[in-house]
């Protein structure tokens, strides 16, 4: 806290410092810290920006398969062309109902295409995991010997 006091005629600041102070301070210090682990030195700001770019890639990958791909089949199974195009009128306006199919499906797919890398990165995982605990047992009966 800083308090204005006469001293011969002249006003000087002293600082006096009270115990919530030192609270506050020591908790800024270390929320100021924590930030700094978090953001710079753990790497958790270059990984979330490389998993955005990441991100945005596989989008673009997902939307050439749907629209290249996957609707050119479906296209003469449906009337009119494609679903993209449908619509639902109404007395304002129309509803876009294929657009909405069209990021449904999209979506099913990018959720698919996540669940098969996260099945395939969890069984490697397992498979190094099951492969490191045979070799330490391998290790544990050669030291017995």
């Amino acid at each position: 806290m800083l308090r204005p006091r006469a001293n011969g005629g002249f006003f000087m600041l002293v600082l006096q410092w009270t115990p919530a102070d030192f609270r506050l301070m020591l908790a800024f210090r270390r929320w100021l810290r924590e930030f700094t682990e978090f953001f710079f030195q753990k790497g958790n700001a270059l990984n979330l920006a490389i998993a955005v770019v990441v991100g945005t890639q596989f989008q673009q990958i997902v939307d050439a398969l749907t629209k290249d791909l996957l609707m050119p089949l479906l296209n003469p199974l449906i009337r009119n062309g494609g679903w993209d195009k449908w619509v639902i009128p109404y007395a304002g306006g129309e509803l876009r109902i294929g657009n909405a199919i069209n990021v449904l499906l999209n979506s099913v797919i990018v959720g698919w295409a996540l669940f098969v890398i996260v099945k395939a990165i969890n069984r490697s995982q397992r498979l190094a995991s099951a492969g490191l605990d045979h070799m330490r047992g391998d290790v544990e009966s050669d030291s017995e010997d």
